[in-house]
């Protein structure tokens, strides 16, 4: 999973770029939609600016969604291994207030089975 998410993210910043190159050239492609299906024309900034800046708008929704899908599966990735018992580094992984807090139960039952001195 890990690889996806580097995948999604590498390919959502290159579609950011390519949406930028895009901008300062002032022509773009017409989005694909599943109503028109794949479109072959190109939009120029000065021919048609409202259809440019539409255009433009839906690539770079479509990349920041693509982005963010990849951080998010990173970041569930992260946090499965982070709580996986089975994984090679588990004990760097264990929480020091919970080790502390089993450290503390443990001085407190030594010292209740003691027996009281006279």
């Amino acid at each position: 999973m890990r690889i996806a998410s580097y995948f999604c993210m590498a390919f959502g910043i290159l579609l950011l770029a390519c949406v930028g190159y895009d901008e300062c050239r002032g022509i773009t492609h017409a989005p694909s939609s599943r109503y028109t299906g794949y479109s072959h024309y190109s939009i120029s900034k000065q021919a048609k600016p409202e259809e440019f800046h539409n255009a433009i708008v839906v690539h770079l929704t479509r990349s920041f969604l693509l982005l963010l899908a990849g951080v998010i599966m990173f970041m569930i990735d992260r946090g499965q291994e982070k709580v996986d018992p089975t994984a090679p580094d588990a004990d760097e992984n264990i929480d020091e207030e919970l080790r502390e807090d089993e450290l503390d139960e443990r001085a407190k039952k030594k010292e209740a089975s003691k027996p009281p001195e006279s």
